[in-house]
């Protein structure tokens, strides 16, 4: 169990590193404000419009994916609509209180039937 454990740290620390690079080599530079703004936002929305629980963790990457892109599509819209940044703030944090609100009902519905 704890090599198990630490090759997954590993692996994600891996993982991690590769992205950074990424994103160094987009901006074309390394700074501490790289990561700022709404990027841990849309991280957290992707995951969760993609279908894994806040409540629990379930989901699959594909569908994590797929809230990728319902995200990108979103803010690329909002941008062609040339829409202000506070408004596709709220839009996009509307996006994901309504999917986790769906979650919530979902999973107490679940419960009550006794699939849970």
């Amino acid at each position: 169990m704890t090599a198990v454990r630490i090759s997954v740290f590993a692996i994600s620390g891996g993982f991690a590193a590769i992205g950074g690079l990424f994103l160094a080599s987009k901006i074309a530079s390394a700074n501490q404000s790289a990561g700022a703004g709404d990027l841990l936002m849309n991280a957290i929305a992707a995951a969760v419009i993609g279908g894994t629980s806040l409540f629990g963790g379930r989901g699959r990457t594909w569908n994590a994916l797929l809230g990728v892109l319902v995200i990108v599509s979103i803010q690329y819209g909002l941008q062609l609509e040339s829409i202000a940044e506070p408004v596709k703030y709220m839009i996009t944090a509307a996006v994901l209180l309504t999917t986790v609100v769906i979650d919530s009902v979902t999973r107490k519905t679940q419960k009550t039937a006794g699939r849970a």
